[in-house]
């Protein structure tokens, strides 16, 4: 994992060969081109250029750049606590595409260019910049050559012609990646799968892809993804070309995803069905996934989907997380009691027995067990809390207050349902921070299930912005937005 790095500045323009410096030294870990790294430095300069210009004025303050690299890319975050800014002078980019200067200049620049008004805390801009995508396009393609091959694929649509559904061979991985470009440009949030060397170099390791293909072309793509130290996997990574959908390619691919994913031996793969519309949860039932827990805030704010009105609204949404299971267990929990009615539901409509564990009274242990993954691009985390021990309290707060810090829209916290008898203890601490619940991730670590609670932090996040198809998922929705209610009034 990449460490984010922090540089607080005074507000004065002889500090940024400081930080151009930082910034090229942290490019060089990552697969940034020189006019990556140019736009980043660029942009960088006219953010701290504002600041010192219009948040400051006359006075002096402070402006603080983070620095967050990830596999295939660098966020930098701009924060000041100077003068505040209306937010529409952000919303009017691009005023003019041809412009170079300001906002606009930023704009063209980089691939994401956020504003997030902090109120007394200040004000903060996000700037990402994915590394450009090694997609091979010959030399000598043209306009002409992209015209010759959408007509040629339209001749093979014809519905008469059969669609092979079978598993990735090396070969395919071009195929895969310019589907998945030509569907979402550059915005698609797996970005692996834009290197065709790695997605042939990591199959079969990370992840194993289902392809649908016609006369040598791949008109869709399934994968599942293995969760480290677990014997599970998220499916996902789902595309379809468009001049083939609705001919059924996308059912008979995770039929083939679910084949494979038990031939490897996995005990259950999971998704993540956007709520936007039922669709996606329509298609998880009817293979058989048992529906646990509702992720506020999952999905991007840029997330746009035909024929809906849901992703107009400029809130992130929702997912809904769902099981399949190959192998069922009988688990031996420990519920915490204000949550005790609801994780029984739960596992009754998963299917899965339990019984339920006698607290101990043994001594509290000495260590405490919290790791923490945040991923920039998404920004967003997730603790883990595997043991409960002495300074638990401090611990967790400490990284939270951390992770409030990099101002994550999400925060979600794992918490082991078979490992910490005082589970209430825990549980009553993190309500009175303001998380609240979110279900059930089964076999999330090590083969131990987990209660997931979640935070906002950011406006942004919405929660009505969703839709549920099955009366679980409708109990659930209005459950969640009780104890949200509920812990909003503790904290």
């Amino acid at each position: 994992m990449h460490e984010s790095i922090v540089l607080k500045i005074p507000s004065n323009i002889q500090c940024m060969d400081m930080v151009k410096d930082v910034i090229r030294n942290t490019c060089k870990t990552l697969p940034l081109t020189e006019n990556d790294v140019q736009a980043l430095l660029g942009s960088t300069e006219e953010l701290i250029h504002n600041a010192i210009t219009h948040a400051y004025k006359d006075e002096r303050g402070y402006i603080e750049i983070a620095l967050h690299p990830f596999k295939t890319g660098l966020r930098i975050d701009v924060h000041d606590w100077g003068i505040p800014m209306s937010y529409k002078k952000h919303q009017s980019v691009p005023i003019d595409k041809d412009a170079s200067l300001g906002f606009n200049h930023i704009y063209d620049q980089v691939d994401i260019f956020e504003y997030h008004n902090l109120g007394k805390e200040g004000k903060k801009f996000v700037i990402i910049k994915y590394a450009s995508y090694p997609l091979h396009i010959p030399k000598n393609f043209s306009t002409q050559d992209s015209l010759n091959s959408e007509k040629e694929v339209k001749e093979i649509a014809d519905p008469n012609i059969p669609v092979t559904i079978r598993e990735f061979k090396e070969g395919d991985e071009e195929g895969v990646a310019y589907l998945i470009y030509k569907n979402y440009g550059h915005s698609y949030i797996k970005d692996l799968f834009y290197y065709p060397q790695k997605i042939v170099e990591l199959h079969g390791k990370e992840f194993y892809s289902v392809v649908a293909e016609i006369n040598g072309r791949i008109i869709g793509h399934f994968a599942f993804i293995l969760v480290p130290e677990s014997t599970i996997a998220e499916i996902g990574i789902v595309v379809v070309d468009p001049l083939f959908k609705g001919r059924g390619i996308m059912n008979r691919m995770i039929k083939l995803v679910l084949e494979k994913a038990k031939e490897i031996g996995l005990d259950a793969v999971f998704g993540e069905a956007i709520m936007y519309h039922t669709f996606s949860q329509k298609s998880n039932l009817r293979h058989d996934f048992s529906e646990s827990a509702l992720m506020l805030g999952k999905t991007p704010l840029d997330i746009t989907i035909e024929n809906t009105e849901l992703t107009k609204v400029r809130k992130r949404g929702a997912v809904l997380v769902g099981y399949h299971f190959f192998h069922r267990y009988c688990k031996s929990l420990y519920l915490p009691k204000i949550y005790r009615d609801q994780i029984e539901q739960t596992y009754l409509n998963a299917d899965i027995s339990f019984s339920k564990k006698k607290k101990k009274i043994d001594k509290i242990p000495e260590h405490v067990f919290l790791t923490y993954q945040f991923d920039p691009p998404t920004n967003i985390a997730t603790i883990r809390v595997d043991r409960y021990g002495k300074d638990f309290k401090h611990k967790f707060l400490l990284l939270v207050s951390q992770l409030r810090a990099k101002h994550c829209d999400m925060i979600y916290v794992d918490i082991s349902l078979e490992s910490i008898p005082q589970i209430n203890k825990v549980v009553k601490i993190m309500n009175k921070r303001g998380f609240f619940y979110s279900g059930i991730m089964f076999l999330c670590h090590e083969k131990e299930d987990y209660l997931r609670l979640q935070l906002k932090h950011s406006d942004k996040v919405g929660s009505k912005n969703y839709v549920c198809y099955s009366d679980f998922c409708k109990r659930l929705s209005k459950y969640i937005l009780k104890d949200e209610k509920r812990t909003k009034n503790r904290s």
